[in-house]
C-alpha cells in the first residue's frame, strides 16, 4: 500500500486513526501491529507470512543469549532473516552470476517466483540490530511479542525506514497505554501534506521529464547534464518525502521517529555526505559493521567493505556493486587530500560534492550501457539542433535554489511559525497532491 493512494489517505489511515483512539489505550499497542500487518499484506500475504515467521524467530532466539555462548547463539538468530533477504533479493544476482544452470534454477523456482517483499532490506537491518544488541547486552530480550512485532511492522516505517533502533524506540511503545498523552496534530499533519505534495509535485513531476527525455532518446549533451541533475534530486525527494511522511505518521500515533536526511546536497564532502544521506542507515553500518571491523585502525580496507555492503543492500546487481565502490573511492581520495580539500571555499566544496553524488546516482537508473552512452554524450559537448525546452531548465533551477537556499532548519524542522504551519496551507497541499494521485508512482526505495 503506497501513501500515495487514496486507499491510504481516505480509507486505510482514517480508520485505523480513528479506531486507535477510541478503543482503550491498553489494547493500542496490540491494534497497531495488526494495522501494520494489514497495511504490509494488503500488497503480498507470502510477504507478510515471512515478516511475521522472522519476528517470531526473533522472539524465540534472542532468549537463547540467556542460556548458551554469545557468538554461536548470535549465528542461529541472525541466520534466517539473513537467509530470506539472500533467496528473496540476492539468489537469482548470485545464479545470473555463476550461470547456473536449468536445474539449479528449477530447484529454487519457488523463490525466483516471488516478487521481491517490500522493505526487507529495512526490517532485515532492525531484526539484526535487536539481536546483536541483546547479545551485547546493550538491551535485554522483549518479552512482550506484541511490542516486538509494532517495532519491527509499524507501517509508517516499515517500507523505506527510517531504520529504527529498539532502544530509540522501546519507552514510546510503553506509553502509549497512556490516555493523557496527546498526539502532535499540526506537525503530524504538517509533515504529511509537504511530504506527499514533494512527492508527487516535484520527484515524480521530475520523474516524468526525465522519463520524456529518454523515450525520446538523448542527442546532446544539455539534455544528459539535466537527466543527471535531474535525476539526484528526484531520488532525493523521493525518499526525504518518504521520510518526512514517516516522522508525520509516527507523530499521529504518539512516536517520534528520527530523521533520515539533513541537507545531504549541502555536505563540504563525500565523507560528510554519508553522514547526512539516509542517517540511520549509515550509523547502523557504522556501528554494526564499521566499529566491529576495527574501525579507524583498518580504515581503508573496512571502508572497502561498509561501501560494498552498502551498495549491496540497496540492490541485487554489478552497477549497485559498482555504486558501492564509486563513493568508497571518493571517500578514501577525500581522506588522502583532505587539507587540501578543506582549504577550499565552502561553496566549491559543496558543488564538487554536489557533482560527485549526482553522477554516482546514474548506476540506480540506467543500465551500464545506457549509463556509459550517457556520459559519453556529456563529454562530447555536442549540443546538436534540439534544444531542450526552457520549462525544463526552469523548473529545475527553481528546485535548486529552493534547495540551496531555503534550509529546513529555517521553515520545516523550527520552532518558529512559519507559513507552512498554515492549516489552509496544509488543505492546498493535500488537495493538490491528491489531485495528481493517478500521475504518481511508487516511492522510489520502495524496492529496496
Amino acid at each position: 500500500m503506497n501513501y500515495n493512494t487514496t486507499l491510504f489517505i481516505f480509507y486505510f489511515l482514517p480508520i485505523v486513526i480513528i479506531v486507535f483512539y477510541i478503543i482503550p489505550a491498553k489494547t493500542r499497542l496490540a491494534f497497531l501491529c495488526l494495522a501494520s500487518f494489514v497495511f504490509y499484506g494488503f500488497s503480498d500475504i507470502i510477504a507478510l507470512i515471512f515478516l511475521i515467521i522472522s519476528i517470531i524467530w526473533c522472539y524465540i532466539t534472542t532468549f537463547m543469549f540467556l542460556k548458551y555462548p554469545k557468538n554461536k547463539t548470535l549465528v542461529v538468530a541472525i541466520s534466517f532473516p539473513l537467509l530470506i533477504l539472500f533467496l528473496f533479493k540476492y539468489l537469482d544476482f548470485v545464479l545470473c552470476s555463476i550461470n547456473a544452470s536449468g536445474d539449479i534454477r528449477g530447484f529454487f523456482s519457488l523463490f525466483l517466483a516471488i516478487v521481491l517483499p517490500a522493505g526487507i532490506s529495512f526490517y532485515t537491518f532492525q531484526l539484526l540490530s535487536y539481536s546483536i544488541d541483546v547479545a551485547d547486552k546493550k538491551i535485554v530480550p522483549e518479552r512482550n511479542i506484541i511490542k516486538l512485532a509494532t517495532y519491527i511492522s509499524f507501517f509508517p516505517q516499515l517500507i523505506a525506514g527510517p531504520i529504527v533502533r529498539y532502544s530509540f524506540i522501546s519507552e514510546q511503545l510503553d506509553r502509549l497505554n497512556d490516555k493523557r498523552k496527546k498526539p502532535d496534530l499540526v506537525n503530524g499533519i504538517k509533515y504529511i501534506s509537504i511530504g506527499l505534495f514533494v512527492k508527487v509535485i516535484i520527484a515524480d513531476s521530475l520523474g516524468l521529464y526525465i522519463n520524456r527525455i529518454n523515450n525520446a532518446a538523448i542527442q546532446n549533451s544539455l539534455e544528459s547534464l539535466f537527466v543527471v541533475f535531474a535525476y539526484s534530486f528526484q531520488i532525493y525527494y523521493d525518499f526525504w518525502s518518504y521520510s518526512l511522511i514517516a516522522i508525520g505518521l509516527g507523530k499521529l500515533f504518539l512516536l517520534e521517529l528520527p530523521k533520515n536526511f539533513d541537507q545531504p546536497y549541502l555536505s563540504r564532502n563525500p565523507k560528510e555526505f554519508w553522514r547526512r544521506w539516509h542517517i540511520t542507515l549509515s550509523y547502523w553500518i557504522k556501528d554494526y559493521i564499521y566499529i566491529k571491523l576495527g574501525g579507524n585502525n583498518s580504515y581503508i580496507r573496512n571502508i572497502l567493505i561498509v561501501f560494498l555492503i552498502c551498495g549491496l543492500w540497496h540492490g541485487a546487481g554489478w552497477k549497485f556493486i559498482f555504486w558501492g565502490c564509486y563513493h568508497a573511492l571518493f571517500v578514501l581520495i577525500y581522506h588522502k587530500i583532505k587539507r587540501k580539500w578543506d582549504i577550499l571555499p565552502n561553496y566549491v566544496q559543496i558543488c564538487l560534492t554536489f557533482i560527485i553524488i549526482s553522477f554516482g546516482w546514474g548506476f540506480f537508473v540506467f543500465e551500464w550501457h545506457e549509463y556509459v552512452d550517457l556520459l559519453k554524450t556529456i563529454i562530447s559537448f555536442e549540443f546538436g539542433n534540439k534544444v531542450l525546452p526552457i520549462r525544463n531548465w526552469l523548473y529545475l533551477g527553481i528546485i535548486i535554489f529552493w534547495h540551496f537556499y531555503m534550509h529546513e532548519n529555517k521553515w520545516l524542522f523550527t520552532n518558529k511559525r512559519t507559513i507552512f504551519d498554515n492549516p489552509l496551507i496544509h488543505a492546498m497541499l493535500l488537495f493538490t497532491s491528491v489531485l495528481f494521485f493517478r500521475y504518481s508512482q511508487t516511492f522510489i526505495y520502495f524496492r529496496f
